[in-house]
């Protein structure tokens, strides 16, 4: 299993802990991605055929600190090798510390056996992670279709002692023109989920 997809889901998991860190909404928003344009509130990736609008009052997060999120990440579950040159991050929003929407993608040169493979030991070690942590932890995998694109879905949510959630996270999978495209929203309610969902639903890709 290439390491470089391996590490997708525990760079998520973080966003729990740190949280991802924002710029105030700014003109140009091209630094802020490894690829794709803006047009207004609308972004398109070229390579994956992807465009999505996102909240015109909410925040681009900034790249910088999502790559200071990657290197806490990688510490958190200990790890010392994966590389993330590969990984293009994409479109990326937030409203505040706790909700929040990242997309990313990578080369992907395997077969639909492969892919899958690397979907459920992503699973796998997503709960193991929160599991050795002694985190009270529901998970709930699925499918969504978005646009004719078919995305592996795995919803953990996080609950204290009394267990009452206090944060959840949807990760969001699929081969697009070769590439592995992740896709991951963190909420801690409702409304701002469907906002976010909402807006990835209705985004295209051609």
């Amino acid at each position: 299993m290439n390491l470089k997809h391996a590490i997708i889901p525990a760079l998520s998991i973080a966003l729990f802990v740190v949280g991802a860190c924002g710029s105030p909404a700014k003109k140009d928003y091209s630094k802020e991605v490894d690829e794709g344009t803006f047009d207004g509130n609308k972004y398109t990736s070229q390579a994956l055929g992807w465009t999505m609008e996102f909240p015109d009052n909410w925040i681009i997060t900034t790249k910088s600190s999502l790559e200071s999120l990657d290197e806490r990440s990688k510490e958190s579950v200990n790890d010392t090798t994966s590389n993330m040159s590969g990984i293009k991050r994409t479109l990326a929003f937030q409203k505040n510390f706790d909700n929040n929407f990242q997309s990313s993608w990578e080369a992907f040169s395997g077969d639909e056996a492969a892919y899958k493979r690397i979907i459920a030991a992503n699973h796998v070690r997503i709960y193991t992670n929160y599991l050795e942590r002694n985190m009270y932890t529901d998970t709930i995998p699925g499918k969504l279709t978005v646009s004719g694109v078919t995305f592996d879905t795995y919803e953990v949510s996080l609950n204290n002692r009394e267990a009452k959630v206090f944060a959840t996270q949807l990760l969001m999978n699929a081969l697009v023109k070769g590439k592995f495209m992740t896709v991951t929203i963190s909420y801690n309610n409702e409304a701002d989920k469907q906002k976010m969902l909402g807006l990835f639903k209705k985004s295209t890709f051609k």
